[in-house]
């Protein structure tokens, strides 16, 4: 069995979980296969005004993959039901359009009950511009093409101190991230800096089968995701493990406990 492991110990963001995946299948397939599945898959949503362009960054010495996502033309205020229509008229595999729109609507839902309001109501603002919905379905249509027979997922890190956001100055977690991690295994470190977005957070609650540690089997690939806010000062990635586990290695796990 396959299964996609995503390390997420010094926390996770949408941008970087879009380029760790596309950095792990790279690694299975050669380089520049995760971007091109990413761009063949994007363009199922027919949206135009942005581009997407893959840097190899190295923070603290370690080479990681950034997915620079830049937005080249306005884009309108959305909500809910405009993300849903996105979604629901693109081309995309039965699988990916239902992750995708539980992935919005948790992002939604929570912003709506921090803020007593609806989702109908809540307006995508620094969840909502373009790079949301391509981290989001990116994200989702890479898991597809990997293919796991399960996703797992680390403890994750929410981070501490504060975050200077729309609604203000406030403490991390900030609300909806709060909100997010409800039933998640999550832990709080020393870095002074908001360190799982509400993006990286939804997907993973989306995605992620179990939290648990790295899973027995033969690691096949390694992906690292950075994203904006990394750096040597604060080394921040994803890394996605490819794991492929079989019988023998769970008869030998098996032998191994009973001693």
């Amino acid at each position: 069995m396959r299964t996609l492991y995503l390390d997420c110990t010094t926390g996770v963001s949408g941008d970087m979980l879009l380029a760790s995946l596309t950095h792990a299948i790279d690694e299975l397939e050669g380089k520049g296969a995760g971007f091109t599945a990413l761009q063949n898959g994007l363009e199922k949503l027919g949206l135009d005004g942005f581009e997407l362009e893959p840097l190899d960054r190295k923070i603290s010495g370690i080479a990681t993959r950034y997915m620079d996502v830049r937005q080249t033309a306005g884009q309108p205020l959305r909500k809910l039901a405009d993300l849903t229509r996105i979604i629901d008229r693109a081309r995309l595999v039965t699988a990916v359009a239902e992750k995708s729109l539980k992935a919005v609507n948790l992002l939604a839902e929570a912003e709506a009950k921090v803020h007593d309001s609806s989702p109908d109501e809540v307006h995508f603002h620094e969840i909502g511009a373009i790079d949301t919905i391509v981290d989001v379905v990116g994200a989702v249509l890479l898991v597809e093409c990997l293919k796991p027979g399960k996703v797992a997922a680390s403890a994750v890190d929410l981070g501490s101190g504060f975050v200077e956001i729309a609604h203000g100055r406030l403490p991390v977690p900030p609300p909806a991230c709060a909100e997010l991690a409800r039933d998640m295994v999550t832990f709080s470190s020393d870095a002074g800096m908001e360190r799982a977005t509400p993006t990286g957070l939804a997907l993973l609650k989306t995605l992620a089968d179990e939290f648990t540690p790295l899973p027995l089997g033969r690691i096949q690939a390694v992906g690292y995701g950075c994203g904006g806010r990394s750096s040597d000062e604060q080394p921040t990635y994803v890394r996605a493990f490819v794991i492929n586990t079989t019988a023998s290695d769970m008869i030998m796990a098996e032998r191994g406990r009973g001693r």
